[in-house]
């Protein structure tokens, strides 16, 4: 079980979209399905004790996606290639230098995080950067969707849990990433300390998807930690 100051990290740098990478290439596969499998395939968190080995993985997972709203953004003619590349060489030196002083503990940014910036810095205009703001939401939710239902194929496979279980987890997570979705809205425009501060308090008071499911008597305990392995990131831990 991961620690509660790990557990906001990775939630409220999720929500927030926090990105750090290198690379400005738009050059990507033209299928978005394949797409999405690409970044479950490649891109995998696993439970570690070390804060830098989930922000590596957590940044590397974000760059993946970042990549993919970029190109559908552009072809779908929201954003041109131009800005796309400059949004992409921006996040990949402002996202670095902020790694650096999260490094040193000073990681509370402005309020509203990249998209916010993207408007400030000349880059996008507000309403092209609200765009890719709520595409890149979008996209996060359907690697998570592809990456749910593979894990529990698997375990199914496996003979871990049963059909009826895979689906009653489907079913608990999908509703959960629904009340993801108001929760990003409230943070949008929260600085990264109040991101923190306010996942701190909706996870004080709110059971995990899991622990609902093992109270329920739909899966034991054990049946939860092989889930847990499976899909570590999607916050699903028993309290």
């Amino acid at each position: 079980m991961k620690s509660t100051s790990l557990k906001m990290k990775i939630l409220s740098g999720m929500l927030s979209a926090g990105i750090a990478f290198s690379g400005t290439s738009l050059a990507f596969a033209t299928d978005n399905n394949i797409e999405n499998e690409k970044v479950v395939t490649n891109i995998k968190f696993k439970h570690s004790s070390s804060n830098k080995k989930v922000d590596t993985a957590q940044r590397a997972e974000m760059k993946a996606t970042l990549q993919i709203v970029i190109k559908e953004s552009v072809n779908s003619n929201i954003i041109t290639k131009a800005e796309g590349d400059k949004v992409l060489e921006y996040v990949s030196v402002k996202s670095e230098k902020k790694h650096k002083e999260c490094e040193k503990g000073k990681c509370d940014g402005k309020k509203g995080g990249l998209f916010n910036d993207l408007v400030t810095e000349g880059i996008l205009t507000k309403d092209k950067s609200e765009a890719l703001r709520e595409k890149m939401y979008v996209k996060r939710t359907e690697i998570k969707t592809v990456e749910l239902k593979n894990g529990l194929k698997g375990l199914v496979d496996d003979k871990v849990i049963t059909i009826e279980q895979s689906n009653k987890v489907q079913d608990i997570m999908m509703e959960r990433q629904t009340q993801r979705k108001e929760i990003y809205k409230k943070m949008q425009n929260m600085s990264q300390k109040e991101r923190q501060e306010y996942v701190k308090k909706m996870d004080s008071t709110k059971a995990s998807p899991m622990k609902v499911l093992i109270d329920n008597g739909t899966i034991t305990k054990e049946q939860e930690a092989k889930i847990q392995q499976v899909l570590p990131h999607h916050g699903h831990h028993h309290k």
